[in-house]
């Protein structure tokens, strides 16, 4: 009986085990159990903060009190030293009157014994007349000390002087404090000058250091360091540091900051006496080394209740996440194609109605799916859908039977590594992708899988997510390469219709030149068979037949000219307005024989079209030249270009006599002329080069006024 309960007991743990595994390898419960966690931490860490701020905050303020008070102290202690000091000077000070009269040996023993009572003082120097006369005790210097200063000062301002901080020859520093000496008038007779041990100045403030890193500091006027409980910073300044601008400005406060190398809270005020400051503190870290054990227990506090709610959380995500675990594994499967409904998660709360939802969702998805897959195998188009990077996610049937592939070969592929293009750069799909700029009728190609050339149309677009960002495109090819014949064929017809009229007009154009050349010869074989008895009308005859012969040839030579379709035999990316610049410069003589004057009116620096640039010169030349025949008395022509969206107008005006508004429709027409002279080819010309351009032309004219000539050709890439 125990070994059944045992045994089930197993079970059920195993089971708990699994279970427990499978929700811990959950998004969801990670998710659950972070933002849990996070919270608590926010929580933790927030009263943490406050706790030790509060802590830090108090200790910053005893700190503070704590270093204001030892300023106040110490710096009574130091002001009672040089007092001590002046008032030492000031006793041996009467040696001066009598140093002359008696022997120096006596004086220099009562001043060794003052010295040898204090250690403070190195040695002592008296001075008479600014000149030294004793230095107790007589040690040696390679020199004299730089006081020349502080007797100066003595000598005017009669009262005691303590000096900022000097080196003297042997490399020591210190500095003096120094009383005068005056005779009965009062006059400065002298002065004594002892000099301090900064050592023993320094080794006074550590008796007052607060903890083993407490700092005092004495400074000079200049931000000198003077002493210091670290006797290195001796001789170092502090003029250019927070703390020393406000003590050269004799304000007394408080620094939070680094200081002396290391982050301290400082007090710091001028003494009243000498000119000297005081700084004390102490470092930061010192002083808050009472408060780590407060912070330990805090943070083992912290810790353990972070543990208790990661056991709650961990407990509640278990309760929480199962029925959302099941509902996730169904829209899995479902996703997989595995499953094709959902079943109900009886959690009688939000879980449960999520449930029904997503199961009606499902059904009308189903729906919507079939109708889109019919609709898109329905149309008789190329149909493409691609990710961002390319990869191909829908295949209709027009694609496949366009390219002859089978989607199964190309779904999930990259589009642009199926050989449907010579180069992937002519991809259009590319640039839609890159640029995100959509495309319509694109004149292209396809190859299909059995290496057969296409001419096609591409239209391509993208799709945007929900944020307005790009996840896909469309990609539609049309395949006109039927349609292309059938145009080249229509074309075709209508050139041959346009040459039997161009080929009545010129059998009509060339009757009437045959007329002349005929009449002439049949006389000037009458004048051959009358002798040549009238030599000027032969050379009028021969006149009309040569230029009725030359009216001829033009003809024939504008219609060739005309017939002939080799646009495309040399195509380039040229410049309007370089080739407006170049006929306008062989025409110069003319326009000015004609007192034409010619202005150019560009709104862009290149008008670049694809095309071929001895028939743009030609274009541009025979509407310049039907432009001059329409001034014989002078005039003015002027030639715009600007740009529109897809295309570039260059338009030419002149003011000549106008064209009637009846006829304007005619102008294009071959052979139709408003001139006498005028074969009526030239603008036919213009049109056909701008027809064969994908371009328009049209003219607009007011009597009396001028005419202007309109094309409009496609921009270049």
């Amino acid at each position: 009986m125990q070994v059944r309960h045992g045994t089930m007991f197993l079970n059920t743990l195993q089971t708990t085990e699994v279970i427990a595994m499978k929700l811990f390898h959950s998004r969801l419960t990670k998710r659950y159990v972070i933002i849990v966690l996070v919270v608590i931490l926010f929580v933790l860490t927030s009263l943490f903060t406050v706790a030790v701020y509060v802590m830090n905050a108090s200790v910053r303020s005893q700190m503070e009190y704590r270093d204001e008070l030892l300023t106040k102290t110490l710096g009574a202690q130091i002001e009672t030293v040089l007092q001590h000091a002046i008032a030492d000077m000031r006793q041996v000070s009467p040696v001066l009157e009598t140093i002359e009269n008696t022997s120096k040996s006596t004086y220099q023993k009562e001043i060794e014994k003052i010295i040898s009572q204090d250690l403070l003082y190195l040695f002592i120097e008296i001075y008479q007349e600014n000149d030294q006369s004793l230095r107790i005790p007589n040690v040696p210097l390679a020199g004299s000390a730089p006081i020349n200063a502080v007797l100066e000062r003595l000598s005017w301002s009669k009262t005691s002087y303590i000096s900022n901080l000097i080196e003297l020859p042997d490399g020591r520093k210190t500095i003096v404090i120094a009383y005068p000496s005056t005779n009965e008038q009062g006059d400065y007779a002298g002065a004594v000058i002892a000099y301090l041990n900064l050592s023993i100045l320094s080794d006074h403030l550590q008796k007052f250091a607060i903890g083993q890193e407490g700092m005092n500091a004495l400074v000079d006027r200049n931000g000198t360091i003077v002493a210091h409980t670290n006797k290195d910073y001796i001789g170092k300044s502090i003029q250019n540091h927070k703390v020393g601008l406000n003590l050269e400005k004799e304000r007394y406060g408080l620094w939070n900051g680094n200081i002396f190398e290391e982050q301290m809270v400082v007090a710091y005020r001028p003494l009243l006496l000498g000119n000297i400051s005081l700084i004390a503190g102490e470092p930061i870290k010192q002083a808050l080394t009472p408060a780590r054990p407060v912070t330990d227990l805090l943070i083992k506090g912290f810790i353990m209740v972070f543990i208790i709610a990661l056991g709650l959380a961990v407990f509640s995500a278990s309760r929480v996440v199962r029925p959302v675990m099941a509902l996730i594994n169904q829209v899995q499967d479902y996703k997989e194609g595995k499953r094709k409904a959902f079943h109900i998660v009886h959690t009688n709360d939000e879980i449960e109605d999520l449930s029904l939802v997503l199961s009606e969702m499902a059904t009308e998805l189903r729906e919507k799916e079939r109708s889109m897959f019919y609709i898109l195998e329905s149309i008789p188009y190329c149909v493409i859908t691609t990710d961002q990077d390319g990869r191909i996610m829908t295949f209709n049937k027009g694609a496949e039977e366009l390219m002859l592939y089978n989607r199964e070969e190309v779904l999930g592929k990259s589009i642009f590594d199926l050989p449907i293009k010579h180069n992937i750069h002519e991809f259009v799909l590319l640039k839609t992708l890159k640029e995100g700029k959509s495309f319509e009728e694109v004149e292209s190609y396809i190859i299909d899988k059995q290496k057969q050339t296409h001419d096609v149309r591409i239209y391509t677009s993208l799709f945007k997510g929900e944020q307005n960002e790009y996840i896909g495109s469309l990609l539609v090819i049309r395949d006109v390469s039927e349609r292309k014949k059938l145009e080249e064929f229509l074309r075709q017809s209508e050139r041959l219709a346009s040459l039997g009229q161009l080929t009545a007009g010129i059998a009509h154009e060339i009757k009437n030149p045959l007329s002349i050349i005929q009449v002439a010869a049949e006389t000037i074989r009458l004048q051959i068979d009358d002798r040549l008895e009238d030599k000027e009308i032969i050379d009028e005859l021969t006149d009309d037949i040569l230029v009725s012969s030359e009216r001829m040839n033009k003809l024939l030579t504008n219609f060739l000219k005309l017939t002939k379709d080799d646009v495309h035999n040399d195509v380039s990316f040229t410049d309007l307005i370089s080739v407006t610049d170049e006929i306008l410069t062989l025409l110069r003589k003319k326009f000015s024989e004609q007192d034409v004057k010619v202005t150019t009116d560009y709104k862009t620096n290149r008008a670049v079209v694809k095309g071929n640039r001895h028939k743009l010169s030609q274009m541009l030349l025979n509407v310049l030249l039907n432009g001059l025949q329409a001034m014989k008395n002078g005039g003015a022509i002027q030639v715009t270009i600007r740009g529109e969206a897809d295309f570039w107008q260059l338009s030419v005006s002149d003011t000549g006599e106008g064209i009637p508004e009846d006829k304007l429709k005619w102008i294009f027409n071959p052979f139709y002329s408003t001139k006498p002279e005028g074969t009526g080819l030239g603008l036919s010309i213009a049109h056909e080069i701008t027809v064969q351009h994908s371009g328009k032309v049209w003219a607009e004219s007011i009597i009396n006024k001028g005419t202007t000539i309109y094309f409009q050709l496609p921009k270049g890439e």
